[in-house]
């Protein structure tokens, strides 16, 4: 609730500060997702059968991403197993413009809308999404089993090795620093958020998935190189790509 207050402080703020070049305006917010293509890192073709993921609160500011011109740092999680992410560069938040309070379960096969984005015209260059863990209300039908994030399928490498998979996993803090610039004024639109799901699967060793089920279905250990690479590929903000798309909603 505070968090609320604060934000909505800041949308007037930008509001009055902006004198008569902002104004008031909403847009809908809609996510969907992009299927992998092709293996992976570490050799995985991945056929899902379903993903989902809580999301909300998104909020839209007026910094923008830099990126970073100098090497990439190096990433000790490369030590055990696993893949440097991206280092987008450096990033400051800015000026809150706009944001859509409710959460939602999604079903990034389909898609689903998010919500109207309570907003003010101006310069947006980021935003930053949270990806909460669910409520009763939120996912009516439990497909996340209380998680943020839900993938299934299966993956297959080249030496014949395959594995059912039944992962979820859970973030720390808002995926913060997506890339999304846009000089928005009144003009009919939405805001589309496609999530790279091959992003997502991208860094995983589907052979250090243990403990099936009696179906031989398998999961993500804590600490796994499996569960570590899945958690950075749904914070990677490379991810999530967003663009405006023109007209009114459908």
């Amino acid at each position: 609730m505070i968090r609320r207050h604060v934000l909505m402080g800041a949308l007037a703020l930008t509001l009055s500060g902006c004198g008569s070049e902002a104004e008031r305006r909403t847009f809908p917010v809609e996510m969907t997702g992009t299927l992998p293509s092709g293996a992976n890192e570490k050799g995985w073709t991945v056929t899902l059968e379903s993903a989902h993921v809580s999301v909300g609160p998104v909020r839209f500011f007026n910094g923008r991403v830099l990126l970073s011109r100098r090497a990439p740092r190096f990433d000790w999680y490369s030590l055990i197993g696993g893949t440097a992410h991206a280092h987008p560069g450096h990033y400051v938040a800015g000026d809150a413009l706009g944001e859509v309070l409710t959460t939602a379960t999604v079903d990034l096969l389909t898609g689903a809308p998010l919500g109207d984005a309570s907003a003010v015209t101006g310069e947006y260059g980021s935003l930053e999404l949270t990806l909460a863990a669910p409520t009763a209300s939120t996912d009516a039908k439990g497909v996340l089993g209380g998680h943020a994030v839900r993938v299934r399928g299966t993956a297959r490498n080249g030496d014949g090795g395959t594995v059912r998979f039944d992962a979820v996993a859970d973030l720390p803090a808002p995926v913060a620093g997506v890339r999304f610039e846009k000089s928005l004024g009144l003009e009919a639109g939405r805001v589309r958020i496609a999530v790279d799901l091959g992003t997502w699967l991208g860094r995983i060793d589907f052979a250090t998935a243990t403990d099936p089920d009696a179906d031989g279905v398998y999961t993500f250990p804590a600490g796994s190189q499996a569960q570590n690479a899945l958690v950075r590929g749904v914070e990677d903000t490379t991810t999530y790509v967003v663009t405006w798309e023109e007209g009114a909603a459908q």
